[in-house]
């Protein structure tokens, strides 16, 4: 049986399902339920199988009676809709329950739907559920990028280090990680990255930021005017400017823009 199957006494045919299900069988799981039509919990897993698997499936026939998976259900109900802020908000409610059956196929679909609703709180919810029950780093990228949209840069600059060897190979993530140094006030750490954007050649230090940028820093709102048409260099220069003149979130648009444009 599953070590994950939480619900009080099942059945073996519970348990043969879920353990189907743990192991992608997901087709095997639906044969199992059209035999059980009056099988609550059967119905709603089969249901989950099928929009896990992709395959099309009879809405009505899984959507009958109540079982510890209905808000699970109801949750891929409005992930199919397109409803993922609601969606996100489903999910966390069927993991916080302790008497739920969980596995890393719906833990994945959670979180990657609560990235898709832009709600960066459950996502880090439900990966710190996903770190009790599995000992590996799947999500890291997903909890550097939340705790950065959150402004937990510090709680993101550590998700970094303790990932540093495979996060280290992300562009997007070396461009926010500097930038999380800067919004920390970490200017050294922060030039030992962002140096690492394509065209960066060489950044002084912050405190004659004014002196070498000054020209820089007078001229953003002509380069604003063209913003559009800049060339690399130029936007590497408008970035600095702005970084230079503490306008950190405005840095934070265009550091991430080449960035992305380089990735």
């Amino acid at each position: 049986m599953g070590q994950n199957l939480a619900i009080s006494n099942p059945s073996s045919i519970e348990e043969t399902a879920w353990e189907l299900f743990e192991t992608g069988s997901y087709e095997e799981v639906i044969e199992i339920a059209k035999k059980n039509p009056n099988h609550v919990f059967l119905n709603h897993l089969s249901g989950i199988a099928g929009f896990e698997s992709g395959s099309n499936y009879e809405i009505n026939y899984f959507l009958k009676g109540s079982s510890v998976l209905t808000p699970l259900l109801e949750a891929y109900l409005l992930k199919e809709a397109g409803k993922f802020r609601e969606a996100a908000k489903k999910f966390l409610e069927y993991f916080k329950s302790s008497s739920v059956p969980v596995s890393y196929s719906i833990l994945k679909t959670g979180i990657l739907v609560s990235e898709d609703a832009v709600d960066f709180k459950t996502v880090l919810n439900l990966i710190s559920i996903y770190k009790i029950r599995f000992s590996n780093d799947s999500f890291c990228k997903s909890e550097f990028f939340s705790n950065y949209h959150l402004r937990n840069y510090k709680e993101a600059i550590q998700v970094f280090a303790e990932n540093a060897k495979r996060l280290s190979g992300e562009r997007d993530v070396m461009g926010a990680l500097g930038l999380a140094f800067v919004y920390m006030g970490k200017f050294d750490e922060a030039k030992s990255v962002l140096e690492k954007i394509p065209g960066y050649e060489e950044l002084p230090t912050f405190d004659e930021k004014k002196k070498e940028f000054s020209e820089k820093i007078a001229s953003i709102p002509k380069m604003e005017e063209k913003r559009k048409s800049l060339s690399m260099q130029e936007l590497i220069d408008l970035g600095f400017a702005y970084l230079f003149s503490e306008n950190f979130k405005k840095a934070e648009e265009v550091f991430s823009e080449l960035v992305a444009a380089n990735s």
